[in-house]
């Protein structure tokens, strides 16, 4: 974005997950337990569990705090979980506002901007692959994006 002339305020929304190994499936969905503020995922032979968010860049060591309350969430649902195959810190782009920049960038009508959704990435990629689309195609409305474009910024 900065390369285009675009200041965007980029913030590191971090998250969290642990993954258990499981003899049989334990769920056959995922499932939310939304008093305990995470997910629970089935995979083949696994049991994911994620979720938190924490703002704390790219540099600040992993917090063994967001593990262990995904750890402890996870037994009070299912007690004889083993200890965790592996754990899991990754790296989100999220902005101030929580909406993501979508749009022509303001330096250069060539370039479209998709970014910043956050947690929320995988969840908003196909209706933002398909507003992009739209837009490189000549059939978007770049009014309709103007909540989400990246000059609500300043310069």
């Amino acid at each position: 974005a900065a390369q285009a002339g675009d200041r965007i305020p980029l913030e590191t929304e971090r998250g969290y997950h642990l993954e258990f190994q499981t003899d049989a499936p334990l769920l056959n969905r995922p499932v939310c337990p939304v008093d305990l503020g995470f997910y629970l995922t089935p995979m083949a032979g696994r049991l994911r569990v994620a979720g938190t968010v924490e703002l704390g860049g790219l540099v600040a060591p992993p917090n063994p705090r967001r593990l262990a309350l995904l750890d402890r969430g996870a037994r009070q649902i299912f007690p004889r979980l083993g200890s965790p195959a592996s754990q899991w810190l990754g790296f989100r782009p999220s902005l101030p506002d929580s909406r993501p920049v979508i749009g022509a960038s303001r330096g250069s009508s060539r370039v479209i901007h998709a970014f910043g959704h956050g947690h929320l990435g995988l969840t908003l990629a196909p209706i933002t692959a398909r507003l992009v689309a739209d837009l490189i195609g000549g059939r978007g409305d770049p009014a309709r994006l103007a909540p989400f474009a990246a000059g609500r910024f300043g310069r």
